[in-house]
């Protein structure tokens, strides 16, 4: 229940969010739980299967990715 309110909380805020940062901070959540990471990509409507990508590059190649 309460990892329900705190997905829907980051949901609510980071869709406000541009969609690069979006796929960048979703790949971070994945990175430390994938399912975390893939309930957050569900509500924000991203492709997980880029979540996944971004999730398993280096910091450096995924902020490359995610510049613009």
């Amino acid at each position: 229940m309460d990892r329900d309110h705190l997905i829907g909380n980051i949901v609510d805020h980071l869709g406000k969010a541009q969609g690069r940062i979006q796929l960048r901070q979703t790949a971070l959540f994945f990175k430390a739980d994938p399912d975390y990471g893939s309930r957050v990509a569900q509500g924000l409507g991203l492709d997980i299967d880029e979540v996944k990508r971004l999730a398993a590059v280096s910091a450096e190649q995924r902020a490359a990715a995610t510049a613009r």
